[in-house]
């Protein structure tokens, strides 16, 4: 929040006011628009410097090594006599200011306290820094842009600074690369850090995450300026007061190919109301108070049993925060840790009773923490909006609720704010964060997706509105190494590379781009979109990924199996994968035997009757595979995904039994609905909660259909079979 002017000076709005704000901030500006200099050219000379006798950084190694001179103009105050006194130019070693972190990311030793201090730096790899002077504001107010004007030999930048006595500030964004540095100082108000002069290395790596108390938002193509106008012409948004509120910041300066602009984000300062920044804190203080002393085992509990299923979460550096100062870790991404940690609360043998908390306790704060995180989108808030999806549902539902649809759409738009749709592979930002990013935006991807088909809504992300490409196995292992010093917070298990992990998600993400392509040939919504293919040209598509998934299982390896080796348990883990295969069978399927009308069950030729005994094959592979599933397995983590495509599937058998066109097909299906039947009612005696709400859903339907089919069977499939007078209503339910 802006404090009010100091004593003495005109409001803003005034016309005093006004008066004032016209005349502190006129400025000339010296340039050469257009024309080229020559390379490393840094003339005129810095007269700034030769008339205070210091060493002129214009000139020296530091501007050579940076390829570009930074001129800024030096302004006098507004009553100032002399003309020239706006003639003066200086070189602003915030261009070549970098911050060096140390990255907590690091597993081989711990963040120095002073690099903890650093601040940050920007750039990129065509602009320079902007000077800012916080000089007296009744009389030295500075306005300060940053101007880039390129030509086919280079570029030349300039930023104007009011204030001849005004301190050197850089817009932060945090970098750093490897070698050695001098170390400068620089004050905003009352904020002082260290940032370093990089003395090697030809180019700025940036990133958008690690910014202290900044946003970085990606700006796309109809963003409020245009990427190419940004590329040749970058300046600051400065509020009423001369705070720098908001920055442009280049991570990629395109090219000549076609459709290949430069990528720009803004850079935005983290000011926010004091009734929005309220109820953060107040969430985070209840959070950390209802799980005292018990975060570090829930944090264990986690990375044991949450993790390997879901890496959705950047593991070393959670630990690393959490174990330095967890309050730099957003209250919604500590909340939603703690929260799905709370189901296996039993399986850690030294929490002694039952959980002194439920888990919607932990979720409701940290959705109120989360609604005010996303005035500033960044990567950890947004693994805060995946893992709140896979809350517990509540026993009431028996519909997997359109909740986690619309969670799934708060995720995408997340992500979109922070550039995942977007291939940063050329970017100019850090290879972790590359790879972070990569891996987060394919975990939107399956969650927006699967979210959607129960339903039957369109996923939010469109295959037009992305080029992220597919992540490979590195990008799934970065970070997974746990360094000695944090070990003691998971177990050993946890604390290296799991192979499986990593695989798991991969074919998370081949199942899940299989079902997309099936969604989108067969499930439009618009009757127009559906005209542009044809019959043939949608059967084409939906036989190449029916190849697809007919080879999907012998290509697994051993890890993701879920076959008993030698009477050893499974590997719990690897249920909600094989789950999701068969859910995406069942689209595949449904789209296959479409229409399922009356026609075409009395056409022998309809696509429905041609492919009938294939679908229930592939349905008995389904029930087979539940008929493995254990009661420990259930108690596995499956997320909220699993309700949605068991659903599916327990439908789908319902759907072949009723479209069976003869005694043989219809023996045939029924002894496949029957056999999956049987086993809802063997997992479902499990004693374990959650998983007994993972089966609920299906369960239902499946008793329901049976409880029914004979009623409606005699009625010729029309009307609704009623409740009789016998069923007597108790407690709100039905007996």
């Amino acid at each position: 929040m802006h404090s009010p002017p100091p004593a003495g000076e005109a409001e803003p709005g005034s016309s005093e006011g006004s008066a004032a704000i016209a005349r502190r901030r006129k400025f000339t500006i010296q340039s050469s628009f257009g024309q080229a200099r020559e390379r490393r050219s840094h003339h005129p000379p810095c007269r700034f410097c030769e008339t205070r006798g210091i060493p002129c950084l214009s000139s020296g190694t530091l501007a050579d090594r940076d390829g570009d001179a930074l001129l800024a103009t030096d302004h006098a105050s507004p009553d100032a006599a002399s003309p020239h006194s706006h003639s003066l130019s200086v070189s602003s070693p915030a261009d070549s200011v970098r911050h060096r972190t140390e990255p907590i990311f690091n597993a081989t030793s711990r963040p120095s306290p002073a690099a903890a201090a650093l601040p940050t730096s920007h750039g990129s790899p065509h602009s320079s820094q902007h000077a800012y002077s916080p000089a007296n504001p009744a009389s030295h107010r500075s306005f300060a842009y940053t101007a880039s004007h390129d030509s086919p030999a280079s570029s030349s930048h300039t930023v104007f600074s009011g204030g001849a006595n005004a301190k050197t500030y850089s817009p932060s964004v945090s970098s750093y690369a490897p070698g050695t540095g001098t170390v400068a100082t620089y004050t905003k108000g009352n904020i002082e850090g260290m940032g370093i002069w990089p003395t090697n290395g030809p180019g700025r790596i940036h990133t958008l995450e690690d910014n202290i108390n900044k946003t970085a938002n990606y700006m796309g193509p109809a963003a409020e300026q245009d990427t190419h106008v940004l590329d040749s012409f970058r300046y600051m948004i400065v509020s009423e007061i001369d705070e720098i509120d908001a920055d442009y910041l280049q991570v990629y300066p395109g090219s000549s190919r076609p459709n290949d602009p430069p990528i720009h984000f803004l850079l935005l300062e983290n000011e926010v109301p004091e009734y929005t920044s309220r109820p953060k804190r107040d969430a985070a203080y209840a959070i950390e108070r209802r799980v005292y002393p018990y975060g570090p085992n829930l944090v264990r509990l986690y990375f044991k049993y949450v993790h390997p299923v879901y890496p959705v979460v950047s593991k070393v550096r959670f630990l690393r925060l959490y174990n330095s100062d967890k309050e730099k870790l957003p209250p919604s991404l500590r909340g939603a840790v703690y929260a799905l940690a709370t189901v296996f609360w039993n399986r850690d043998p030294s929490l002694k009773g039952p959980c002194p908390w439920e888990q919607h306790e932990l979720h409701t704060q940290a959705q109120t923490s989360l609604r005010c995180e996303l005035e500033n989108p960044n990567l950890a808030n947004l693994q805060a909006c995946l893992l709140l999806i896979h809350m517990a549902p509540p026993w009431t539902d028996t519909v997997e609720t359109p909740s986690i649809w619309i969670l799934a759409a708060q995720a995408v738009s997340c992500a979109q704010m922070s550039g995942l749709h977007q291939d940063s592979s050329n970017w100019n930002i850090e290879p972790w964060e590359k790879k972070l990013r990569n891996k987060l935006w394919w975990a939107v991807y399956i969650t927006d997706c699967w979210t959607s088909v129960c339903h039957g809504n369109p996923p939010h992300i469109y295959p037009e509105s992305f080029d992220t490409m597919p992540p490979d196995i590195e990008d799934i292992r970065f970070d997974e190494d746990v360094p000695e010093d944090l070990k003691h917070m998971v177990d050993p298990d946890s604390s290296v590379f799991q192979y499986a992990v990593a695989v798991r998600f991969l074919e998370t993400v081949r199942i899940t781009r299989i079902a997309r392509e099936i969604i989108d040939c067969s499930f439009l919504v618009n009757p127009r979109a559906r005209s542009i293919h044809s019959p043939n040209h949608t059967m084409q598509t939906l036989a190449i990924q029916k190849d697809k998934l007919r080879d999907w299982p012998n290509k697994l390896p051993q890890c993701l199996s879920t076959k008993r080796v030698n009477s050893a348990p499974a590997i719990h883990n690897n249920g909600p994968l094989h789950l999701m295969y068969h859910a995406a069978k069942v689209l595949l399927f449904r789209a296959i035997l479409s229409p399922a009308s009356k026609e075409a069950r009395t056409d022998p030729n309809s696509s429905l009757r041609r492919h009938f005994h294939e679908a229930v094959y592939e349905m008995q592979q389904c029930a087979d595979f539940m008929n493995e599933v254990t009661e420990g397995d259930l108690q596995g983590f499956w997320g909220r995904l699993g309700r949605s495509q068991l659903i599916l599937c327990g439908n789908f058998m319902i759907h072949l039994f009723i479209v069976a066109a003869g005694p043989d097909d219809i023996k045939a299906a029924h002894h496949v609905l029957l056999s999956f039947h049987h086993s809802l009612q063997r997992l479902a005696t499990t004693q374990y909660y959650v998983g007994k709400l993972l089966l609920r859903p299906v369960a239902l339907r499946v008793d329901s259909f049976f409880s029914q089919a004979g009623e409606i069977i005699r009625r010729g499939g029309h009307g609704y079979w009623q409740l009789d007078s016998l069923n007597v209503i108790k407690d709100g339910g039905v007996l």
